[in-house]
């Protein structure tokens, strides 16, 4: 099995504002395969990168996302002086060959916005490299039918339900991958975490780990994972990729 995808949290999360561009490209300069980052909608309909439905925690304002305009969200410092980027300045600042994992937030996006935000990633990225992704199985479904790459996020409520209900949704969805939780390990542990994930596997899904950041994490995880997700680049592209590997 290849070496799987290192992707910077909302960009390199441990050490940058998260989900500005600033935190994308220092993401990149430490040698992240690409990022995950959060789309949410304004009251105005621009699509915007954060990941909360509220702007308080990341920039001290107290604004709802759905409810402010653009212009309000624009003025606001995301940290370092950074701003709350735009979905098209975040595509603009992807180096080429680089691969993006955009999650969908169900605070503000419907299942009525897929056909624009396909259109504007259509324009700006190769679908190879894209992944959509969503705890929210109702804003996957249309991507599905476009024929995107779908990853369908399993956290707290989906763990709630149990395996058959989350049998239930890959069946319905048909995602091609499967994102889970790096707590899983410590919830199942490592023994019947690992039988989940060949069978997963078995089943056709690659997975996708988060939030992975610590490196003995990523050394259990690595053996499953197609991708992983993390805060800190350097700490886990150490373990995925050690010195001698890069510098060969």
């Amino acid at each position: 099995m290849k070496r799987p995808l290192v992707l910077g949290h909302r960009g390199y999360r441990a050490r940058f504002p998260e989900n500005t561009l600033l935190a994308f490209r220092e993401a990149f300069s430490a040698g992240a395969d690409g990022i995950e980052c959060d789309l949410q909608k304004s009251a105005d309909g621009r699509y915007v990168i954060i990941h909360d439905p509220s702007t308080h925690r990341v920039t001290g304002s107290r604004l709802e996302v759905g409810r402010a305009s653009s212009v309000e969200l624009r003025v606001l410092d995301a940290g370092r002086g950074e701003r709350v980027p735009f979905v098209e300045e975040m595509l603009a600042a992807l180096p080429r060959g680089a691969y993006l994992d955009l999650e969908l937030k169900e605070e503000t996006l419907l299942p009525g916005d897929a056909d624009r935000i396909a259109e504007i990633l259509d324009a700006r990225m190769p679908r190879q490299r894209l992944m959509i992704s969503s705890f929210a199985l109702r804003l996957l479904v249309p991507f599905r039918r476009k024929g995107f790459t779908v990853g369908l996020l399993v956290g707290e409520k989906a763990a709630g339900r149990g395996l058959r209900g989350l049998a239930f949704d890959l069946f319905r969805l048909r995602p091609q991958f499967v994102n889970l939780p790096v707590d899983l390990l410590g919830m199942f542990g490592f023994r019947r975490s690992t039988l989940l994930f060949r069978v997963l596997r078995v089943l056709g899904f690659s997975l996708l780990f988060w939030t992975v950041n610590s490196t003995g994490d990523a050394e259990a995880l690595a053996p499953h994972a197609r991708i992983l997700v993390t805060d800190d680049v350097e700490a886990i592209l150490g373990v995925i990729r050690p010195r001698k590997e890069t510098d060969s």
